[in-house]
This record gives structure tokens, sequence and C-alpha cells, in this order.
């Protein structure tokens, strides 16, 4: 692939911030970040843009990706809800549409809201066949267990031996754990640890139920944990002690989880937990700290060495923002489905506005013409194919808030 570069943004490593400057890419990695122009012959001039890694959501469910919301919590833990999920109309709805398209909407729900990467939550052998038809990148190398609890579903060999996988495969061992009230799920962190699943490669998603004790015993260990706020209130009307986490300097993460419980995107996400927090503990959750939580500490929880900042050497997964003239940060955590200039995965721009269609042609990339948000973009793939093949699957027009694209039946 040809290099290119992009001019005129702010860069924001998220470590630093650098004005007026930009980048250079070779290949899928980031050749050097510049603070004037780059010397690449193409190169995109952007006005007003933020330029940051590109965003990981550290929790979702690809094949769940449907809507309304479906509950009526609270709930004691994730079952009840499960039960009321697959009794509800909608997911009957869902079920006539091929896996094959519940993935392509999930990874074009995921890349309109500038995420690169997804966190997947499921066995591998449901999710790897689709996986190289995602408009954007899935977590590929990770451990699992569905839950902690007796009554969890049966992903996985088991606690001990997929932890042992993930020590010995340096990835990540992901657990949904402590989503809940009743007495077994409040136990669940104890029950992990005696199983020897709690240490640095555990991702502990949810987490409603921690104690201050085990809270500490998180950061003792050095595992992270995913905050996944709209899901936890939706279903619980609580939420993780996310306030006792950081003052203990736990790694949190973000994710959206499935749109049948959670937000509508990670954009929706960011905002909900900043106003969330606010409320809850009566201080500010600062926009630099939240825009970690979807790239740097994820990427660290997932063990992406390469991935969670722009600096030279690491691959070139990028989101640029409308700059909105207040901080950098408040550009990315404020930003709407609008805001989003452009997404570059691997090296490739694969989602932006409609004015840099002529970077696709020179790249000689594929593109498709939409209008999403009311907004002109292109976009790699079939996007309103795929809205088509749903809208007859379901037997009439479906139009979903998580992707405001416009098209006809």
């Amino acid at each position: 692939m040809k290099e290119w570069g992009i001019s005129g943004v702010t860069v924001l490593t998220p470590e630093d911030i650098a004005s007026g400057g930009g980048l250079e890419i070779k290949d899928n990695k980031i050749e050097k970040i510049v603070r004037d122009k780059p010397r690449t012959a193409l190169t995109l001039e952007i006005e007003n843009g933020v330029l940051a890694p590109g965003l990981i959501n550290a929790h979702d469910h690809l094949l769940g990706t449907y809507y309304p919301k479906v509950g009526n919590g609270p709930y004691e833990n994730w079952l009840p809800w499960d039960n009321d999920l697959k009794s509800a109309p909608v997911y009957q709805e869902r079920q006539q549409i091929e896996n094959r398209d519940l993935y392509l909407l999930g990874g074009y729900r995921n890349l309109i809201a500038g995420t690169t990467t997804v966190s997947d939550h499921i066995p591998h052998f449901v999710s790897e066949q689709f996986l190289d038809l995602l408009p954007m990148r899935a977590l590929r190398n990770y451990a699992l267990a569905h839950s902690i609890t007796s009554f969890a579903l049966a992903w996985g060999e088991g606690v001990e031996v997929e932890y042992q996988k993930a020590v010995k495969n340096d990835m990540p061992f992901i657990t949904h754990i402590a989503e809940g009230f009743d007495p077994e799920t409040a136990r669940d962190l104890k029950t992990l640890d005696g199983k020897g699943g709690l240490g640095e490669h555990s991702v502990l998603v949810h987490g409603i139920a921690f104690t201050e004790e085990d809270i500490r015993l998180i950061k003792k260990k050095g595992a992270s944990v995913v905050w996944c706020g709209d899901s936890n209130v939706f279903m619980f009307n609580r939420t993780a002690n996310v306030g006792k986490m950081l003052e203990e300097g736990v790694n949190v993460c973000i994710g959206t989880d499935s749109p049948m419980s959670g937000g509508l995107n990670l954009l929706s996400e960011m905002k909900f937990d900043r106003d969330y927090f606010r409320k809850a503990y009566g201080r500010t959750l600062s926009d630099e700290e939240i825009v970690r939580m979807v790239t740097v500490n994820p990427a660290r929880a997932f063990r992406l060495r390469k991935f969670g900042q722009v600096k030279p050497g690491f691959i070139a997964d990028l989101t640029v923002f409308a700059d909105r003239g207040k901080s950098p940060y408040e550009s990315i955590v404020s930003a709407e489905l609008r805001d989003v200039m452009l997404v570059v995965i691997d090296g490739k721009p694969a989602y932006g506005n409609a004015e840099y269609s002529w970077l696709f042609d020179s790249l000689k990339l594929k593109y498709q013409r939409v209008l999403i948000d009311g907004a002109e973009k292109v976009i790699k793939g079939d996007l309103i194919g795929l809205m088509k093949r749903i809208s007859r699957a379901v037997g009439f027009k479906k139009e979903l808030p998580f992707l405001p694209v416009e098209f006809d039946v």
C-alpha cells in the first residue's frame, strides 16, 4: 500500500497533545508524527480535526446487536433478564436475521462511532467464521468464561484451564463477574480467586457487586475491569463502584454491552458514564480519563501492545473527530456520530466524510456513499445492502437508532 499522511490536525496520543501537525502512515503502521506537514506524496489535509487512537470497545456481544432494549428490571442477576429477552417479541424478530448479518450490524454500529477494535464476548467457535467479514477489528486472541456462578453458560474449558491458557499464550482471560446481587454472585471474586483465575491477565466485566475489599484485591492482583454503565443501570439500577476503583488505581475500561441492554454506541456510553459519575460521586470524571478508558486502558487489559496510542511503530488504527473548540479530550467524549470525520483501520481508511472519497480512490479502496445521521459519508463494504437484507428478513423497514443510515427497501 502507498505511504500516505494526515495533516492539519491536533494529534492526541493520548499522553500528549500536538496542534497543527499530523502523521505519516506506511503499510499498516504509524511511521512518524510530524509537527508540520507530512512529506508523503499523498496527504489528507483535515481542518479542525482531533486525531486520536482508534477507540476500543471493551465489551460487546455482536451477535446480540439489535434494538430496542428489552427488560423490566431491576434484576437479581443476569439470568432473569436473559429469560425476559428470549421471551420478547423483538428477540423472535431478531432471530429471523442471519448470524452473518447480525455480526455485520454490530461491526458497522461500532465503526461509525469511531471504534476500531471491539471485544466480542462469545466462544471462538461462534465468532471465528464471521471475523474476517467485519468492517472493523474484533479481538481474536483471548481465553474466556461466560461467568463464575454455577448457572453460567458453558463457555470455555473452565476457569482453571482458561486462565492458564491465557498466561501461556500471553492473552486476556475475559469473564462476566459479580453481575447481580444474589449471594452466589456476590461471592464471584472470591470464587474466581480460589480457582486461580484472578491475576494480571484477568479482564472482569461488570463487577456490580464488588466490595471495597474486592476492589483492593483486584488492584493487588493486577486485573482489569470493564465498566458498562448504561447496561448496568438499565438492568440493575446501579453499576460498579468505579469511583473506588479509580482511587485504588485499578485499570478501568469502558464497554457498551449489547444495545438490547446497553448504550447505542461507545460515543453515547462515554457521555452516559461521565454524567453518571458526576451524579453518583459529586465530582467530575475528566474527559482525559474517559479517553484513556477507551484507548490506553483496554489496550493494556487485552495485551494489545501496539494499539491504543498514536506512536511511531504502532498499528495505524486512528479516528479523527471534529474539533468542538474546547479541549481535544472533550471533542472526543462529547462527539456525536456526525463528528466522526475519519476512521483508519490497519493503515487504511474505512469510514469518513464524503469529501475524503478521493483518498479511498487513490488507495484503490472500494467504498459506498451513505447518509448517516444527516451527514454525507463514505464507508467500506455494503452497509445499504445489509440494511435491505435485514428489512427483508423481518418483513418491514427496520430502522435502528445506533445505525441511522438512509436507505430504501
